[in-house]
C-alpha cells in the first residue's frame, strides 16, 4: 500500500512539474525592439516577454543590442517591432563583417529571416 501511494505521488509530482515547465518556458530568440529610417534595433537571446521591457532595463541586464542597417527598403517596411528574427551580417570577400563602433554597435544586415 505504501509503495503505491509513493508511486502515485511521484507520478502526480512529475506530471505537475513537467506541465509547469511546458507552459512557463518562453521561447528565446532575437527580437526587433525599434525600427528607424534604415535600421532596426535587435536584442539578442531574449524571451518575447523581455522584448517588451524598456531599453534601459535591457541595458542594465547586459542584453546584447545591435543596430542592423537594412539596405532592402521593401524588407524593412515589412519588418515590425516585436518580430522574432534571425539575421546574418553582410560579409566581405574574406568572409568578415564590419562592426561600426557606436553604442549599440551597427552592422549591415545581409540576410534577415522572420521566425515564428
Amino acid at each position: 500500500m505504501r509503495k503505491s501511494v509513493i508511486g502515485v505521488t511521484l507520478l502526480v509530482l512529475l506530471c505537475t512539474l513537467s506541465g509547469c515547465q511546458v507552459f512557463s518556458t518562453s521561447e528565446v530568440g532575437d527580437y526587433i525592439l525599434q525600427k528607424e529610417e534604415d535600421r532596426i534595433l535587435v536584442a539578442e537571446n531574449i524571451s518575447r516577454e523581455d522584448a517588451d521591457q524598456p531599453f534601459g532595463d535591457l541595458r542594465e541586464k547586459q542584453v546584447t543590442l545591435i543596430y542592423y542597417i537594412v539596405k532592402d527598403s521593401e524588407l524593412l517596411e515589412q519588418l515590425e517591432v516585436g518580430d522574432k528574427v534571425k539575421i546574418t551580417p553582410k560579409v566581405n570577400k574574406e568572409g568578415f563583417y564590419h562592426v561600426m563602433q557606436s553604442d549599440p554597435p551597427q552592422i549591415i544586415a545581409g540576410r534577415i529571416e522572420r521566425e515564428e
